[in-house]
């Protein structure tokens, strides 16, 4: 198939995909723990119904299930807990689809279980109440979970959310019964009581904020802490009064968000994200005490034994001494690691005496142990399961003898067999959200910080495949690479990149492989984003998104073109419908160029020497964000769907 590209919904292949991707997959190294992708489940925007009546007869007629493609050991977050015995527990958020709790004994290390979390892909909100029962707030439809360690059972507690936009669990808080969370994409407030099943819905918390990113309960003075974006917001919510007050200085108000939020004794504690800044305020005055930089997702609660919370910096174990607030360091070291997670437990343990601060390291599953009496740190690496996860991007190795599908936010790859009908899996990729092929080697866009690697495609041994990064746009304040393409012929690869907290539109760089030279022009069309880009005769045609930075466009989509010799100087070319978006451009070897908008039309856009819309025709209502185009000797048009939504057309 020609240019078969990005973004096949992962019914192609089997698994039956929860969401699918218009933010935080990546790999799993050492660089920079997995954040929850902000697309990973949009809200929804149409109706839901299948555009033809006999939809699930074409889909199985059509498709042959191959089975899970992409599996994954990916920790996402932690807690600790006792059980029965005062066993010392870890309880692990595993991403995959579906989503899983896994159980590990912190004085063994060992495994003892391991739950599946139906209905979600994964989840960020954990907490351990005083009757060590272990909560779960989940994404994709928002259910929350309830582990008890006494009955060894897990029970599903339904869906949380009741507003229409609203999709996940962010974060929760528990305390004296009661369960408080946090959601996205309405970036509401709710509270659950399970004893009586009372159920409240405190709505938006912050008129236009999506995300109520954290959350802390004060049930002691009946109040509400949470992290709103973007941009970032502190409020305080009374329970008492419905007062909502709005703290944060104005000096961090362009941070994206604020990801976390603890409580120790009268201090309150915030972190800015991107900026990784860890405010400290008094809780009751709500004034700001102190600022400083922090690298660790988290900040430790107080310390059972001192006046003091942990966190990680630069690779230490620092500590934030709550009397003279001052931040001190225990001198052990990190290496190139940054906290994730971090708890107190009692292991019971000569080598352990009283507490430990334990937490997880890694998203592969490495956490460590740091004895409060005796200094003893150790890391140590759990045995997770491997877990199949959501399909998110897909091409076709240009042997035409193997199809490359990647992971969504965890990332990998499986190499499909097309002959043999057998997978091989390959760790070492991110989430791929462009691609292309040139110089017999392939260009994944990857996510996060907007990363562009190459990957030399061993085809004999695919273990031996070599991957490398070129080049990344992270400080330029983007996210994604959006769009890739290459010309062999001047050897130069053209990058459009999605802004996460940059300003302006998104960036459009030509990287030079002769010279190993990147030039980038800055918010390249004002205020949106390059999607898709296709090459004919010298020019690169591309196409964009109304969004960027989180804020829609006032003027509709664009069309434009640039010389390969001149990318500085972009043609606007004349398209006249109103679209939020125009994607998958694609040339038909003939005189036209074939895309999609997203007011669901196909559409042929141009002849080569007068550019011009030639024909606009609608396929269906309804058409998912993320529709894509994809060609097969110009005789058959696929059309991507949201979630199950995939149906075969004739060319109009």
């Amino acid at each position: 198939m020609r240019n078969f590209l990005v973004y096949l919904l992962a019914v192609f292949i089997g698994i039956a995909p929860v969401s699918v991707h218009a933010n935080e997959g990546i790999v799993i190294d050492e660089e920079v723990p997995i954040e929850m992708d902000e697309e990973e489940n949009q809200s929804p925007e149409s109706d839901g119904r299948i555009p033809s009546d006999n939809f699930e007869e074409e889909l199985n007629a059509m498709f042959e299930n191959l089975g899970s493609q992409v599996h994954n050991k990916t920790a996402l977050t932690s807690a600790t807990g006792k059980g029965p015995d005062n066993i010392p527990y870890m309880y692990i958020l595993q991403h995959g689809t579906p989503a899983a709790l896994t159980i590990m004994n912190l004085l063994t290390g060992m495994v003892t279980k391991t739950f599946t979390l139906e209905h979600s892909t994964s989840a960020w909100g954990i907490e351990v109440d005083e009757h060590q029962n272990v909560w779960i707030g989940g994404t994709s439809s928002g259910h929350l979970y309830q582990y008890n360690p006494y009955t060894k059972k897990l029970i599903d507690a339904g869906n949380m959310l009741r507003n229409k936009r609203d999709t996940a669990i962010l974060d929760i808080s528990v305390s004296d019964g009661k369960i408080i969370g946090s959601t996205a994409y309405n970036g509401s407030i709710f509270s659950y009581t399970p004893s009586s099943q009372e159920y409240k819905d405190y709505g938006q918390i912050s008129r236009g904020k999506e995300f109520a990113k954290s959350v802390q309960f004060d049930n002691q003075n009946k109040k509400i802490y949470i992290g709103v974006g973007s941009k970032a917001e502190l409020i305080r919510y009374d329970i008492r009064t419905k007062i909502r007050k709005r703290f944060l200085p104005k000096e961090y108000r362009n941070e994206k968000y604020i990801s976390d939020i603890k409580m120790a004794d009268k201090y309150l504690f915030a972190q800015t994200d991107p900026g990784k800044k860890l405010l400290v305020f008094d809780k009751k005055s709500l004034k700001l005490l102190k600022e400083f930089d922090i690298d660790s997702k988290t900040v430790s609660p107080k310390d059972p034994t001192q006046d003091r919370v942990y966190f990680t910096k630069g690779g230490m174990l620092l500590f934030y001494d709550l009397n003279d607030q001052e931040v001190k360091s225990t001198e052990v070291s990190l290496g190139n690691r940054s906290a994730i997670t971090l708890d107190f437990i009692e292991l019971h343990n000569a080598e352990y005496p009283g507490v430990t601060l334990t937490g997880l390291l890694t998203n592969s599953g490495e956490y460590f142990l740091y004895n409060l009496e005796t200094g003893k740190y150790e890391k140590r690496q759990a045995e997770l399961t491997p877990l199949p996860v959501t399909l998110y991007t897909m091409l076709e190795t240009k042997e035409k003898d193997k199809i490359l599908v990647n992971g969504y936010m965890s990332g990998g790859i499986g190499f499909y067999d097309i002959n043999q009908k057998t997978t091989t899996d390959f760790k070492d990729m991110s989430q791929i959200e462009s691609a292309t092929f040139m110089n017999g080697k392939y260009y994944f866009g990857a996510y996060p910080n907007a990363r562009v690697i190459e990957f030399k495609l061993d085809n004999e041994n695919l273990s031996n495949s070599k991957t490398a990064e070129i080049v990344r746009f992270k400080d330029f304040g983007h996210d994604r690479v959006t769009a890739l393409l290459g010309d062999e012929r001047s050897n130069k690869l053209f990058i459009g990149a999605y802004p996460e907290t940059g300003l302006g539109g998104g960036l459009l760089s030509e990287y030079d492989f002769t010279t190993q030279n990147t030039r980038v022009f800055e918010n390249y069309i004002p205020d949106q984003s390059i999607i898709s880009l296709t090459q004919i005769d010298g020019y690169v045609y591309g196409s964009t998104t109304v969004f960027a930075n989180h804020k829609r466009s006032n003027a509709p989509a664009t069309l434009f073109r640039f010389s390969v010799d001149n990318p500085e100087q972009a043609e606007i070319l004349p398209f006249t419908i109103k679209a939020s978006m125009i994607s998958s451009l694609l040339y038909d070897g003939n005189d036209k160029i074939w895309g999609m908008q997203m007011e669901s039309y196909l559409t042929t856009i141009l002849k080569l020497d007068t550019p011009s819309i030639l024909k606009s025709h609608q396929l269906f209502r309804d058409v998912s964000k993320t529709q894509n185009l994809y060609l097969d000797q110009m005789e058959t048009y696929m059309v991507q769907l949201k979630a199950y939504y995939s149906v075969q057309t004739q060319k109009p």
